[in-house]
């Protein structure tokens, strides 16, 4: 495969062409995904927190 090159005006016209015809922006499905994960390793946090303080006492 042979790497092809492309002045700016010809590579602006390229990613136009992506964005409008081929890119499938997933928005909010893509960030809730996120925002679940970013939420289930905080509470696996607070829950060890927990169990350790427990387990001193």
């Amino acid at each position: 495969m042979r790497m092809q090159f492309y002045d700016d005006q010809e590579a602006d016209k390229m990613a136009t062409q992506f964005f409008k015809y081929y890119y499938h922006d997933r928005g909010k499905m893509k960030w809730g995904g996120f925002l679940l994960s970013e939420r289930t390793a905080a509470l696996k946090k607070e829950i060890d927190k927990e169990q350790d303080a427990e387990y001193q006492d």
